[in-house]
């Protein structure tokens, strides 16, 4: 027998109201709480890997640029 989907609701109505525990709600802040601290840190990581590779970057450009001026003779 089928069962429609407005019966099912209707006979499931209270099922909606229910409140989790408040243990529930403590699990679940505490496991929220754990990945904020890994975002946090995965997010210094790279922002400290961006400036490393910048300033890499930076000198080897400045690297390049004496060879060639040294290399030409200017």
């Amino acid at each position: 027998m089928k069962m429609d989907l407005f019966e099912f609701f209707k006979e499931n109505e209270s099922k909606l109201h229910e409140r989790p525990s408040e243990q529930a709600w403590q699990k679940l802040e505490v496991r929220l709480e754990r990945r904020r601290v890994r975002r946090r840190r995965a997010i210094r990581f790279l922002q400290l890997g961006v400036v490393v590779a910048a300033l890499a970057l930076l000198l080897l450009a400045a690297g390049l640029v004496w060879y060639f001026i040294h290399k030409s003779g200017f």
